[in-house]
């Protein structure tokens, strides 16, 4: 699994990831805030080939966030990123 990005990276309520995978599977994104605390949890299965997930993140307090991406239960990316 390859994860190019995640736009916008200032976010008011929504984002995008864009992936490439070259097999379907599970992906895990977990969205911890500055502490360190669990934030949000989106599970959603990801087809072979290029993709863009749409991500809800209005239900995020403002500040800065981290998303950790995990594919068949292996770490892949983190990501920082600022809910506005």
């Amino acid at each position: 699994m390859y994860i190019e990005s995640l736009q916008p990276s200032l976010v008011e309520n929504s984002s995008f990831l864009t992936v490439l995978e070259s097999k379907a599977g599970r992906l895990v994104l977990k969205v911890l805030d500055i502490d360190g605390r669990l934030a949000k949890t989106v599970i959603t299965a990801v087809e072979e080939g290029n993709q863009q997930i749409d991500l809800n993140m209005s239900d995020l307090s403002s500040g800065a966030y981290v998303l950790n991406a995990f594919f068949k239960d292996s770490f892949i990316k983190s990501i920082r990123f600022i809910k506005q």
